[in-house]
């Protein structure tokens, strides 16, 4: 799924939502993912999230306005992959402050490449932790509808 950076998040959706009637399927704030399209995301929290702050001045000076974000339900395995070819990567394996496993890199020109484990994974993952469902719902700022449709019965 491409990830468009905006500079205002606000403006941005309205403007999505308004001339090309998108549907928001998911609202967190800094980061709205459109139904059956793509997502945006605050260009700020996207920097400060993907280079960690570390020489951010730099990265926003150098960056590409998009990334191109995939799911695996194996994420070590591209891990592997990636790590041992001479791809140059932005960071290893992370946990998200709303407990996505991912890690980023950069394709041959320079745009960013997210692999993420799905969010689906995440609640399933922090089910079997024992997590209550609202607990589960605050952490990965999921909608406790979505997050009781994802756990099994």
């Amino acid at each position: 799924m491409p990830v468009i950076f905006v500079d205002d998040i606000k403006r941005s959706r309205e403007f999505y939502q308004n001339i090309f009637s998108l549907e928001v399927e998911m609202d967190f704030g800094e980061n709205i993912v459109f139904k059956d399209a793509f997502s945006i995301w605050q260009r700020s929290r996207a920097m400060s999230i993907i280079f960690d702050n570390i020489n951010l001045d730099e990265k926003i000076n150098n960056y590409r306005d998009i990334e191109l974000y995939f799911e695996t339900l194996d994420i070590e395995s591209v891990w592997e992959k990636v790590r041992s070819s001479n791809l140059e990567i932005i960071h290893p394996i992370k946990e998200e402050s709303w407990g996505q496993r991912v890690f980023r890199l950069y394709d041959p020109d320079k745009h960013i490449i997210e692999v993420a484990e799905p969010m689906s994974e995440v609640v399933i993952r922090f089910h079997k932790s024992r997590l209550s469902e609202e607990t589960i719902s605050i952490k990965t700022q999921m909608p406790i509808e979505i997050v009781r449709k994802i756990i099994p019965k």
